[in-house]
């Protein structure tokens, strides 16, 4: 299916990666970046299909998403637990992770954004808040904040669709 709703089948598709082995998310069009996430939300924020984003504010997708204001999800559609676990080790900031991964971008339909060509399903966000880790602080008692402290970006979804 495309467009702008997610399918229970597209819900299940990323909470069970994300429970599982992750996904990867993409950002940016000039200097591009993969970053894997383990974690995040999703569900309905203002009466929008929304997911939300952590990331740490000394990744260079941090730099990307805080320019960009988007993001996209790309779920596995087979397995690439090695691409994941690689992609957690390699910096965006001193090499090209598509090329180091040997994967294959592909122009975002809707955002300023490449997505992966291996993924099956892609959901394509706009950035409609970002919330502190300072703001959190004092409900987030234990949590480690500072310098390696993670921003949650809330995207909404602009566009949903498989590419097999």
């Amino acid at each position: 299916m495309d467009g702008k709703s997610l399918t229970v089948k597209d819900r299940t598709a990323i909470l069970s990666n994300l429970d599982s082995s992750g996904i990867f998310v993409t950002c940016g069009r000039q200097n591009p970046n993969i970053m894997v996430t383990h974690w995040g939300t999703l569900g309905k924020l203002w009466g929008r299909d929304v997911f939300t984003l952590p990331i740490r504010s000394n990744k260079y997708s941090y730099q990307i998403v805080t320019k960009t204001k988007s993001f996209a999800l790309n779920v596995p559609a087979r397995d690439m637990r090695r691409e994941i676990s690689l992609c957690d080790t390699i910096s965006g900031f001193n090499r090209n992770k598509f090329e180091a991964l040997n994967l294959h971008p592909k122009r975002a339909r809707t955002i300023e954004a490449y997505i992966l060509g291996e993924c099956g399903l892609i959901v394509e966000c706009n950035v409609i808040a970002m919330i502190s880790p300072e703001s959190v602080a004092e409900l987030a008692a234990g949590l480690p904040l500072g310098e390696t402290a993670h921003t949650l970006f809330v995207g909404e979804v602009a566009d949903v669709y498989r590419l097999r």
